[in-house]
């Protein structure tokens, strides 16, 4: 695989990463409605599950950062080099 197509998979990975981080942080706008959608099988409170909520996205965050962003930095700085 060529530098320039691994960046140009890089950069796609990490436009739909992104994508999935906004439409998860937009469902947390609606947590209550999820939190009544799920409460059976659930099996917490509500703070419960908004705390939860929160740690899974910056998880999720932390994954996207080191598993896409920063390699596709890395991949474009060195293309810039070369």
């Amino acid at each position: 695989m060529k530098l320039s197509q691994l960046k140009v998979f890089l950069w796609q990975c990490t436009k739909l990463n992104f994508f999935f981080l906004l439409l998860f942080s937009v469902g947390l706008l609606f947590s209550e409605q999820v939190f009544l959608l799920h409460a059976y099988f659930y099996g917490g409170t509500l703070i419960e599950f908004k705390k939860d909520l929160y740690l899974i996205l910056g998880l999720y965050k932390v994954l996207w950062i080191f598993f896409n962003l920063i390699p596709y930095w890395v991949v474009r700085s060195m293309d810039k080099a070369t």
